[in-house]
């Protein structure tokens, strides 16, 4: 988004204060400590496959529920905000902001969240890293819009083509294998380089724009809202859309809990899947209300950004083929086995078409 008539160099430090941490840039496979609250999960046993109908009250009405603050899980703005969680009997909900994809994962297995927001690559990574988390994936939340993530320069930067990266600094906001590295290693198949051939200065979203102004890297990976601040204030500019081309429309965020939670409260996981479906069927119809929410989730996000940025595009329905995507991606570069089993994380609302 470019909209360089709107702001000036100082509201970068306004949005860094941010610090979002958005979904679908760290990975899963190592977790760290998450604060907050207790809630209700016990049960060893394996739920998988398709929810059935559950019907009647929730075994619980209060839960516990992890998420980043961005534009992705701004659904749990409007879930609370529509009401939504209190139609579903769900009448206390308390929210654990996370700093990293890698919380959620510990709060499901210390049994501080009854469910998290997740991207999928962090999921599927966890998953295979983590012994005994038995995920399982309840509902749908997003993907990737055009230009939402994407490789950043300075506006004088001699780069023109991701091919140039061999050999030069590339900040990202997590080390190792990640949403952000895994897009990477696919836009630079064709030009017979990876990932590995840059070197990866970790970096987070919030102080990324400071160091490329300082040329302390030469690219960074970021999203919204840094993407439009950056290229309106710094004259930075995009260098790829990292998540175009084979990546068009790749699925980003979902939410989740463990198979324990499930068998013990299928209930409750049935009516935390009607809320959130109906949140994001609002986000997906009703881009000015989803504008309108994001002030509030992300408080120190201002409305005029809010306007402005580029939103994820938000999905209504869980599906088995849009997870094997992820998955085969992961499996295509390595980082999964072909053994990998998606469908016994798939646990979808009743009446999904799977």
């Amino acid at each position: 988004m470019n909209v360089q008539r709107l702001f000036k160099r100082p509201l970068i430090l306004a949005v860094a204060a941010l610090a979002l941490g958005i979904s679908a840039c760290s990975s899963g496979s190592s977790a760290s400590s998450a604060a907050g609250g207790a809630s209700s999960t016990a049960g060893a046993s394996s739920t998988a496959g398709a929810s059935t109908a559950a019907s009647g009250a929730p075994e619980l009405s209060s839960i516990t529920i992890g998420a980043l603050p961005s534009a992705d899980s701004v659904t749990l703005q409007i879930a609370l905000d529509k009401g939504f969680f209190k139609q579903q009997g769900l009448t206390n909900v308390k929210i654990i902001t996370e700093t990293t994809t890698n919380a959620g994962t510990q709060g499901l297995l210390s049994h501080t969240m009854d469910f998290t927001s997740e991207n999928y690559v962090g999921m599927f990574a966890a998953e295979q890293a983590v012994p005994n988390l038995n995920l399982r994936i309840v509902a749908d939340n997003s993907q990737t819009s055009p230009g939402l993530y994407v490789l950043l320069v300075p506006k004088d930067s001699p780069l023109t083509s991701i091919a140039q990266l061999k050999g030069k600094k590339v900040g990202f906001p997590a080390p190792g294998f990640n949403f952000g590295s895994m897009a990477a290693d696919i836009q630079m198949k064709p030009y017979n380089e990876s990932s590995a051939d840059f070197t990866t200065v970790v970096l987070p979203f919030s102080s990324a724009l400071t160091a490329l102004a300082a040329h302390q890297v030469d690219a960074i990976f970021t999203t919204e809202p840094f993407i439009t601040t950056s290229e309106a204030a710094a004259g930075d500019r995009v260098l790829t859309d990292l998540l175009g081309g084979p990546l068009a429309g790749f699925p980003t965020a979902c939410w989740g809990t463990n198979a324990a939670f499930v068998q013990k409260n299928p209930k409750t996981v049935a009516a935390f899947q009607r809320a959130m479906t109906e949140a994001t069927q609002v986000a997906a119809s009703n881009s000015a209300y989803v504008r309108n929410e994001l002030p509030k989730w992300i408080p120190t996000m201002k409305p005029q950004i809010a306007n402005v940025i580029t939103l994820p595009t938000y999905n209504t329905t869980l599906t088995l083929a849009r997870m094997q995507r992820v998955a085969s991606v992961i499996e295509g570069l390595g980082h999964l086995p072909s053994t990998f089993d998606v469908k016994s994380m798939f646990y979808p609302p009743a009446g999904s078409a799977g």
